[in-house]
């Protein structure tokens, strides 16, 4: 009879705990599904007047969007650049793979300002500048980065002495090597190029080696909130080619 009535006991809180188990199961908050990410990037700067590699683009403000698709190393997108007067209209197509500390990328750049018709693409008449770029980054530890970039194909031609002009037949494959070094606030850069071409003096019949771009960029987070800051930057340049510096500021949302 013991044995009995420990057997029904143990049936009966079993029968009695087991529903309660069920409930609890239920009732109990599930866990929270991981946020979707987007595969698209959508990005935007302000800056107080285009600068590019030592060469002036626009001397107004410029409003500068991105907008790409990303998945893993690879990114695909538009970079464009547009002032607040109409004068001034840029957009650039690229795709870009990043393994490790290198980076390959093909721009199609196209700041012909509507003097071309954008789907022309006969390489002597073609508002279209195509370049390659290889880039390396280092790590944290020494994050020195070096950048080579060369304008292939397209309106990129050579300066005819001669004619005082560029010649449409003949590629200048004007080149842009840039050093940098990430400090924690600060970053210093040079850049030359090799020939004469788009940089410095722009295809001004300039030949040899030369530094186009040198100076530093700083960069600082503006607190909005305690959610929410905007990262700001500030970049001073000389052009010694062309004889020139620049000052520029820049927000990005």
């Amino acid at each position: 009879m013991k044995n009995r009535n420990t057997v029904l006991a143990a049936f009966f809180s079993l029968a009695f705990i087991l529903p309660l188990a069920k409930v609890s199961a239920q009732t109990a908050p599930a866990a929270a599904a991981p946020a979707e990410v987007s595969p698209f990037k959508v990005t935007a700067d302000l800056v107080s007047s285009y600068m590019w590699r030592g060469t002036l683009g626009s001397a107004t403000p410029n409003f500068q969007p991105t907008l790409a698709f990303v998945k893993g190393g690879l990114e695909i997108g538009v970079w464009g650049s547009t002032d607040f007067i109409g004068a001034y209209k840029e957009a650039d197509l690229y795709i870009a793979y990043t393994a490790g500390p290198l980076k390959f990328a093909i721009t199609d750049y196209d700041w012909s300002f509507g003097t071309t018709k954008y789907f022309n693409y006969k390489n002597e008449t073609t508002g279209h500048i195509f370049e390659g770029t290889v880039g390396y980054t280092g790590p944290e530890s020494f994050p020195l980065s070096i950048t080579a970039n060369v304008m292939f194909a397209g309106a990129d031609k050579k300066y005819d002495k001669d004619f005082e002009a560029q010649d449409p037949t003949k590629q200048a494959y004007s080149t842009y090597i840039e050093l940098g070094y990430a400090f924690k606030y600060f970053s210093p850069f040079v850049g030359i190029t090799p020939s004469d071409g788009y940089y410095g003096d722009g295809y001004g019949g300039y030949g040899g080696v030369s530094v186009c771009n040198i100076g530093l960029t700083a960069t600082k987070n503006l607190k909005i909130s305690d959610s929410f800051s905007l990262p700001l930057k500030a970049t001073f340049g000389f052009n010694p080619q062309k004889e020139d510096a620049y000052l520029v500021f820049g927000i990005t949302f």
